[in-house]
This record gives structure tokens, C-alpha cells and sequence, in this order.
């Protein structure tokens, strides 16, 4: 039986809306062989809603995910959102084929 709640929240997109949220940090070392530099992106899974794009994208094609980040080395450590953009549409379907992402910054 559906009930009033339900109705309510089918009505409120915001609801259901995903967000894949993530920190960035980078890493410095060196040794004998030479200076490092590491940038690692963990997944927030409290703070994220529903469908997390980047880990399920990163599943199968890891490489091609990192180097579709457009902002990457421009950001700084700290919490994102992960958003698409350059979203390219197939022109025969008019569906999504391909994107790209951005790193936005939590509380700018």
C-alpha cells in the first residue's frame, strides 16, 4: 500500500538525487631513485547519495577515468563532488555517449 510519504518523496527529486563525494590528497616522497609525487582519490561513501560514478566508471576502464578529470592537477587536497561535463551524445540516439569529470570543491 502506498502511503502519503512515498508520494511525497517520488515528488521531491532531491531526494533521490546522486552524489558521489570524494578527498583528495596528495603525497610526497623521496628516496635513493629519486622525488614522488602521488595524488589518491578515496571514496566518501557516508556523504555520497545513491549511484557513485567515478567508483563504478573506474571498475572497468581505471586509466581512461583519471585521465578524464579535467581539473585534477589544479585542485588542491581537499572534499569534492565529482560531476560530469563534456557530456558528447551519440548522434544517432541522442543518448549520452561519453563524458568527462570535474572536481568541485566542497563549500565554494
Amino acid at each position: 500500500m502506498i502511503n502519503f510519504e512515498d508520494l511525497t518523496c517520488e515528488l521531491n527529486p532531491q531526494e533521490h538525487e546522486n552524489k558521489c563525494v570524494v578527498r583528495l590528497k596528495t603525497s610526497t616522497w623521496s628516496d635513493k631513485r629519486g622525488v614522488y609525487l602521488k595524488k589518491s582519490i578515496t571514496y566518501l561513501r557516508r556523504l555520497s547519495k545513491g549511484y557513485l560514478i567515478l567508483e563504478e566508471d573506474t571498475k572497468n576502464i581505471d586509466t581512461e577515468v583519471i585521465e578524464g578529470i579535467i581539473n585534477l592537477d589544479e585542485c588542491s587536497d581537499g572534499v569534492y563532488v565529482v560531476v560530469t561535463c563534456n557530456e558528447r551524445y551519440d548522434w544517432e540516439t541522442g543518448y549520452i555517449d561519453s563524458y568527462d569529470y570535474k572536481l568541485v570543491r566542497i563549500g565554494d
